[in-house]
């Protein structure tokens, strides 16, 4: 009876492999972690937030290979032809209507080219979202070419006082609203703390595209993984098991799943909602779940590790 069982148990832990072969599916553990569970789950859940907050405006200026000349035209003082007010909903995203100063640099015929997001001391959203710095962005064609990308720098650049540094590759697909982005970057907290995060992901367009000036009517699809690794020794892997959904008009993730995890055995999840605008997500651990707000992030130490200092 016992082989039976046991027998039983490893079908089992093979039809997980097939689910995601880099998850262990068995009940929620504690992990060798240096810091909460609480604490790595808060920290990522506004890290991801932050992120396709940047994505976003990275999409809003080259998403279509339109926007970002029509409004360095008119910072540069063009006007606009009669019945293009529509070209003006952009602004609605910025407080007062400022948005960042846009500089391009194009190649003889027109590409490469390069596309400077300058966002000053600080640039406020509409929803309170503080950004500053600078977006460098290399393209090297229309977004419609098949395979071209955007390669993304970062300089003295924040969101919400979160420093973020390194590169972001973004590979189009032809025909498709459709993005593959590899990145590795490093974050830096108000506390000093860094993460690096090397990501994959896909990033699909799948509402707005039509209205490329107004970002209301926007929706994005993201799905992949980030390997992860902060100053605090904590090293693990976020996947996500559900798409995230990120609207335009709303600051915060809205939708999907996503599974955190230490040499492929689970420690949590986050689950984001179902479509509200609400900044609150729920996190599963091995302690149970509970809710908590989005960018407010808790950095606390294992007391163990504290004991054994």
């Amino acid at each position: 009876m016992k082989k039976v069982l046991l027998s039983l148990a490893v079908i089992a832990a093979l039809a997980s492999c097939d689910k995601n072969e880099n998850i262990i599916d068995m009940p929620m553990a504690e992990v060798d972690l240096k810091s909460t569970t609480e604490s790595v789950v808060t920290t990522e859940a506004s890290l991801d937030d932050v992120v396709e907050a940047t994505e976003y405006e990275i999409d809003l200026f080259t998403g279509t290979d339109e926007v970002a000349e029509t409004i360095a035209m008119e910072q540069s003082g063009a006007i606009l032809k009669s019945g293009d007010d529509d070209k003006k909903h952009y602004r609605w995203r910025y407080k007062f209507g400022k948005c960042p100063d846009i500089h391009i640099v194009k190649e003889e015929g027109g590409w490469p080219r390069t596309i400077n997001l300058n966002y000053g001391e600080g640039t406020e959203l509409e929803n309170g979202r503080v950004i500053a710095g600078i977006i460098e962005i290399y393209q090297t064609a229309p977004r419609r070419v098949n395979e071209a990308t955007r390669t993304v720098t970062f300089k003295d650049f924040s969101v919400d006082a979160v420093a973020i540094a390194g590169t972001s590759v973004k590979t189009f697909l032809k025909d498709e609203f459709k993005v593959n982005i590899d990145r590795d970057m490093t974050f830096t907290l108000e506390d000093g703390t860094t993460i690096n995060r090397e990501a994959q992901r896909t990033r699909t367009w799948t509402e707005g595209m039509d209205t490329p000036f107004d970002h209301s009517d926007d929706i994005f699809q993201i799905e992949g993984f980030v390997n992860c690794e902060d100053s605090d020794g904590n090293v693990y892997r976020r996947d996500i098991t559900s798409p995230l959904i990120k609207k335009g008009g709303c600051r915060w993730i809205v939708a999907g799943e996503v599974s955190l995890s230490k040499n492929g055995v689970e420690f949590a999840t986050v689950n984001y909602g179902d479509m509200e605008c609400d900044r609150v997500a729920t996190m599963t651990t091995a302690e149970g779940s509970k809710e908590f707000k989005i960018g407010e992030r808790k950095r606390e130490k294992r007391q163990d590790d504290e004991n054994n200092e």
